[in-house]
């Protein structure tokens, strides 16, 4: 078991299919996959449905795991982060990916992502 970090960089110069293909093989092979940035509405589903089609006695799953942070804020900084969001779009946050068999439970609160492990 491990973990990749992967950058926007990275992801954003591979196609929807290849970054699929990327995550579920690091995730097949027991890692724990963490990315710069959100995936797609579509892509975290193909993931899934392809997690679902690969499930073996070997292979039990994926979780996913998205954190963005959402503080209460004066209207200078709300209007501050829709531009900034506007601009970087879907590079803000941070993904986690990982094998349902090794992955307990994943806590998530406005402050921080918590990834426990069996």
């Amino acid at each position: 078991m491990g973990l990749q970090v992967l950058s926007y960089n990275l992801i954003k110069t591979l196609r929807p299919h290849e970054r699929i293909n990327k995550i579920l093989s690091s995730v097949k092979n027991g890692d724990v996959v963490m990315i710069e940035g959100k995936l797609s509405y579509e892509e975290e589903n193909e993931l899934v449905s392809r997690a679902l089609a690969s499930i073996s006695g070997r292979f039990t799953g994926v979780e996913v795991a998205y954190l963005k942070s959402k503080f209460p804020k004066r209207f200078i900084d709300k209007l501050k982060d829709s531009i900034i969001e506007l601009l970087a779009k879907d590079r803000i946050g941070i993904t986690v990916v990982g094998p349902s068999k090794i992955i307990k439970e994943i806590k998530m609160n406005p402050q921080k992502l918590e990834v426990l492990f069996k």
